[in-house]
């Protein structure tokens, strides 16, 4: 069980960086503000969320 739950912990944490790469939070063309920080953090975190239509964003 502690096995599949890492596997699923992982697997979530991929989907999310990859929602943050769809919302183009890697691009280097972007100023780090908190805001954007706090907006791909909670994209990462909240992984496959994003897709389901669950966009989240952060206000500092």
């Amino acid at each position: 069980m502690k096995n599949f739950a890492m596997f699923f912990v992982i697997i979530w944490f991929l989907f999310g960086a990859s929602a943050a790469d769809d919302r183009g939070f890697f691009d280097s063309g972007y100023t780090r503000t908190c805001s954007h920080v706090g907006t791909a953090a909670l994209t990462v975190v909240g992984g496959p969320l994003y897709y389901a239509g669950l966009k989240p964003s952060a206000y500092c």
